[in-house]
């Protein structure tokens, strides 16, 4: 979306940090598709045969903590909305325990604990005796035959049982889409019966131009037995916003894949705790002609997501894109580079074959999303590492380690104005220092440094440009950063 220039006064920004509170999700984020032709090392080994088993764990601990990146979707409603009482309706039975437990199967961690049991118990639902009415839900869940069925075939059909008198239209569209449909709506005064299940990023679209009702009453829908990294999240947005305009929905936690087989080969009965012990299976994975490790490292805004983790775990702040952290990610990323698969110019979400064909067989920060297709290529199931308590467990493995990764820590990325022009230097510097070697000159911690002290400069420039001296200051001084659940 074109930015234009705007002045913004202090409550304004404090607006655009905190509206950050609600999760990431990069499913709909563009990206840039590198072609690129994968040939395997030629000293991979002729007597390796695929683990029946895939591991999957929370992944190793960074140099400053073990925080994970929670990424999702929101509800929302828009300005001039009516039979609000239906739309509560309607968001109160996809925040149910039995509605989440559905979206798990799509590779959506619950939002709340009683979905995580061995036997769930439903959610009591309210009652609804209002007119009838239809209510349109914009949803950018995805086009996938999967999701289409749960949501059409399952969750719908199981709404309009239990409410009669209120049908779902649930209409499918990318983020951006949604954005503009909504914003017709409100400029037009049509919106009627409409709610929006956005992600998370571009609700902000939606919200600094005030499209958005305050719905502080809907957040008494939400769960009683939220996650531990969720509660707070809402008692902080009344706190800055003294209202709640969109509640969380969707949750979404990436964690670490791994073909046990091919690390037990190596010496690793566990999987790397830390970076340091990462390194050493990256090497050793390779000179055991074992594939090696694979990110997301295609280009684009997956790219840079992942960095945004791997720089928060190193105790920088990626919004700064050049503090003492952010340059040891990098420099860490540049290291590790050296034991990659030639796949990662190419791997991307729900990525996961190269595991069992010997292409890499480590697998850096996946979403659960991929479990459905993990679980198609293995005979036995998959399998969870624990690293709070060590131990392995073959049942619920990704409920399991979704939950450790929760209880570890969680930080949110702020869905600022700007986060798509963020995403475009991150990957930059992701580029010119691994792709590219610090472009070929020798790749130290102070080329590193000065690779992203003119990243950091580039966004200063365009947010002078697009905004104002005073705001691109802020973003200097490190005003903006990551939100860690309460």
């Amino acid at each position: 979306m074109a930015q234009k220039k705007t002045s913004f006064s202090a409550a304004t920004i404090a607006v655009v940090v905190v509206v950050a509170v609600i999760f990431f999700f990069v499913g709909y984020l563009s990206h840039t598709t590198v072609s690129t032709s994968v040939v395997p090392p030629s000293n991979v080994s002729s007597v390796f045969s695929a683990s029946p088993t895939i591991g999957v764990y929370q992944g190793p601990s960074g140099l400053n903590n073990t925080e994970h990146l929670i990424g999702g979707d929101v509800f929302a409603i828009p300005k001039g909305a009516t039979n609000l009482n239906a739309i509560d309706t309607v968001i109160s039975f996809f925040l149910s325990t039995q509605a989440q437990v559905q979206l798990e199967k799509l590779g959506w961690p619950p939002i709340d604990t009683g979905a995580y049991a061995a036997n769930p118990v439903n959610t009591t639902l309210p009652t609804y005796n209002g007119p009838a009415v239809t209510v349109t839900m914009y949803d950018d869940l995805g086009a996938s035959s999967s999701a289409t069925y749960i949501m059409k075939s399952v969750l719908i059909p199981e709404f309009e049982s239990i409410y009669p008198n209120i049908k779902i239209n649930w209409v499918q569209l990318r983020p951006d889409q949604i954005t503009t449909d909504v914003e017709a709506l409100v400029q037009s005064g049509t919106v009627g019966a409409t709610v929006i299940a956005q992600d998370n990023l571009a609700i902000g679209e939606l919200f600094y131009p005030g499209y958005l009702d305050n719905i502080t009453n809907a957040s008494l829908l939400l769960p009683s037995d939220l996650i531990s990294s969720m509660v707070g999240l809402v008692s902080y947005e009344k706190q800055t916003y003294h209202g709640v305009y969109f509640l969380p929905y969707r949750a979404n936690l990436a964690l670490v894949w791994y073909n046990p087989a091919a690390l037990a080969k190596v010496g690793f009965t566990t999987p790397p705790q830390n970076w340091t012990q990462l390194l050493a299976l990256g090497k050793a994975l390779t000179s055991a002609g074992l594939g090696g490790i694979s990110m997301q490292g295609h280009g684009g805004a997956s790219t840079s997501t992942e960095m945004f983790q791997w720089m928060v775990q190193a105790g920088g702040n990626p919004l700064v894109l050049n503090d003492s952290g952010d340059v040891a990610a990098y420099y860490y990323m540049y290291n590790l580079s050296k034991y990659f698969s030639p796949a990662y110019t190419h791997d991307y979400w729900a990525s996961y074959k190269g595991l069992n064909n010997n292409e890499y067989n480590y697998f850096d920060y996946q979403w659960p999303g991929s479990l459905p297709n993990y679980e198609s290529i293995a005979t036995s199931g998959t399998v969870v590492y624990n690293t709070s308590n060590a131990t392995y467990t073959n049942t619920t493995a990704t409920k399991n380690s979704i939950l450790a990764a929760f209880n570890q820590g969680a930080f949110f990325r702020p869905p600022v104005a700007w986060i798509t022009e963020w995403d475009a230097l991150a990957d930059d510097a992701f580029t010119k220092i691994v792709t590219e070697n610090c472009v070929s000159s020798t790749c130290t911690a102070g080329s590193i440094q000065t690779i992203l002290n003119s990243e950091n400069l580039a966004m200063y420039n365009y947010l002078v440009s697009n905004y104002n001296t005073t705001y691109a200051n802020q973003y200097e001084s490190g005003y903006f950063t990551p939100l860690k659940a309460a």
